[in-house]
């Protein structure tokens, strides 16, 4: 995270800019979320929303995942934008943080893949080794 140079390290005017990228509260959160959502289907990516959770089932983690992506918000501080993929949690301050860290897997998705000849923005076979000339 980048903090503005502008401000003395240790000032309350830097510790208040830099909590203020974060989600103040569970509905800033979900409307991060909502945000999201739109980012995706502005992608062509299908998102499927459901209470503090966008669920992309047809956007992967890799090849072989047939769980696809997940992101959540909580309740609870600190709220945030987590995306799942692959057994992993990464959390991000908003929308635009979460849909450039899944920008790689979009990418991915909007090709066909040469290890199982599944079809663009189709998950992989389960057991799908890709070919390596596509990474």
């Amino acid at each position: 995270m980048s903090l503005s140079l502008a401000h003395p390290a240790g000032t309350v005017t830097q510790a208040a800019a830099a909590a203020s990228a974060w989600p103040a509260t569970a509905a800033d959160a979900e409307a991060e979320l909502a945000r999201l959502a739109e980012l995706l289907a502005e992608a062509g990516v299908t998102a499927v929303p459901a209470a503090g959770v966008l669920a992309a089932p047809g956007l992967a983690a890799g090849p072989g995942d047939t769980a696809g992506i997940r992101v959540r918000t909580t309740s609870n501080p600190p709220h945030a934008l987590y995306v799942i993929a692959a057994g992993r949690i990464t959390p991000h301050a908003g929308a635009d943080s979460a849909f450039a860290h899944l920008r790689p897997l979009i990418e991915a998705a909007a090709r066909p893949c040469d290890g199982c000849n599944a079809e663009a923005f189709k998950p992989c076979h389960p057991g799908c080794l890709s070919d390596p000339s596509t990474d």
